[in-house]
């Protein structure tokens, strides 16, 4: 029998739909059944994750198990979420689900040990509620890496910005300015001489397409198609992503 995906969407849409394009391209299928059979939950109902972990906010633990137990109700056999912040919450739950939970902290973590072994400074694209849950922070503190992130004002007023502003990345509709603002963010990490870039938020996709950079990229969407590909026995197109 094959194995069924599932996958949390809606944090955000745009994120989701790009992990599902990548997904479809990375996979050799010549007819419909060669594409593997996934189930898709966008819940756009989820609170921000970063407004519940640095304000205080609503939090999305109701809306994240929400969706874990529709997709367990549809018998899944592994689950990723598009949304990186959100592992923060899923890695507190205790439920049999859990185990199915694909986790691109560790994936990362793995790839870099693995493929970058000879990096030293590694910078760091993530949501502010990702910084300061320390989801990779933590994960560092055993690697051979020095993990480096944005000052306060950069973080906050061009990364941030660029995704949650109107018209930013989570928007139907992205502006120029979003884009010019992430490319300020992207332009301040590389001057602190980082070697390599992890795209710690799924957003990081949508900017990175249209910067014009020479650096070594590592993204969590990236890495979690490859897991995906692997662990479903998919047919891989070898195409950089």
């Amino acid at each position: 029998m094959r194995n069924k995906l599932g996958i949390i969407s809606g944090m955000g849409t745009r994120a989701g739909l790009l992990f599902l394009n990548k997904l479809i391209d990375k996979t050799d299928a010549k007819c419909d059944q060669d594409f593997p059979e996934f189930i898709v939950h966008n819940n756009s109902k989820v609170p921000d994750r970063t407004l519940a972990i640095v304000y205080n906010e609503e939090s999305p633990e109701y809306e994240l198990k929400r969706s874990l137990d529709i997709l367990e109700k549809c018998e899944v056999d592994y689950i990723i979420s598009t949304c990186v912040t959100s592992y923060y919450f899923l890695n507190q739950f205790d439920a049999p689900d859990k185990s199915k939970l694909l986790n691109p902290i560790d994936l990362i973590a793995n790839r870099l040990l693995k493929e970058y072994s000879h990096i030293q400074k590694i910078g760091l694209l993530a949501t502010t509620g990702t910084i300061n849950s320390k989801l990779f922070h933590d994960k560092f503190q055993s690697l051979p890496f020095e993990l480096i992130t944005l000052n306060k004002y950069d973080q906050e007023e061009k990364f941030m910005k660029s995704v949650y502003m109107e018209g930013g990345f989570k928007s139907s509709d992205i502006s120029d300015y979003a884009y010019d603002l992430f490319n300020e963010a992207l332009e301040s990490l590389m001057d602190k001489d980082v070697q390599l870039i992890i795209g710690g938020c799924t957003e990081v996709q949508i900017g990175i397409k249209n910067a014009n950079v020479d650096i070594q990229f590592l993204d969590v969407i990236d890495v979690l198609v490859d897991e995906v590909v692997d662990i479903m026995n998919l047919k891989k197109i070898e195409i950089a992503l």
